[in-house]
């Protein structure tokens, strides 16, 4: 008897999961729409909960504004670090470096009132974001590894130029001026500048 009340209630409780991660699904997806639509300052939470089809009580159980930006750019992220195709194996290391950039570059500049939304609630730091953390350890892996591959070297030199293009990278993509004089391709170019600069001197293969 003990043991069926056992299994029952973590039956119960595993529903209880389920319909409550159905629940924070249905308001991120809401929340991502209208952030999308309207625009982040303009969206509010009685917005949200009609889009999600929720009340506002639950939005507010999920998260306020800024969680819910947060979550939903963190999805995006997470989405590309999962589907990325792996670093190439051959070119120069600045291509190679830059490659891994170009699909969260497509990213941040497809909304950049939204990335920069999302950079002021990461750098008021009222916030955690547990992906924007963990990713970010894997992409200096990647970057390092393209490093070490490219050219053996003493690899805490090699760490430290690895966390130097990332931060490049970080600060670039979020200072990148939206609007007219958001211009893509400079953004590019200048990231690779960046990476050049960091990089150390590549001597032609034999």
């Amino acid at each position: 008897m003990f043991t069926e009340l056992v299994q029952k209630g973590s039956a119960v409780g595993t529903m209880r999961d389920e319909r409550r991660q159905e629940t924070v699904a249905k308001v991120l997806d809401g929340a991502g729409e209208l952030f999308r639509r309207q625009g982040f300052a303009e969206a509010t939470i009685r917005d949200i909960a009609a889009v999600s089809g929720v009340s506002i009580g639950t939005v507010i159980s999920v998260g306020g504004k800024d969680a819910l930006l947060l979550a939903t750019f963190d999805r995006l992220i997470k989405d590309i670090h999962d589907s990325r195709a792996p670093a190439a194996a051959d070119g120069s290391r600045v291509d190679r470096i830059a490659a891994l950039f170009d699909p969260f570059i497509d990213l941040f500049t497809g909304d950049p009132g939204l990335a920069r939304a999302y950079a002021s609630v990461l750098v008021a730091g009222e916030h955690d974001s547990v992906v924007f953390t963990e990713l970010s350890g894997i992409l200096v892996a990647e970057i390092e590894a393209v490093l070490r591959d490219a050219e053996p070297a003493d690899r805490e030199e090699t760490s430290a130029r690895a966390e130097s293009i990332y931060f490049a990278y970080i600060g670039r993509l979020f200072t990148w001026p939206s609007g007219d004089d958001g211009d893509v391709a400079e953004l590019r170019r200048s990231l690779r500048r960046a990476v050049a600069a960091i990089c150390p001197r590549e001597e032609p293969r034999a």
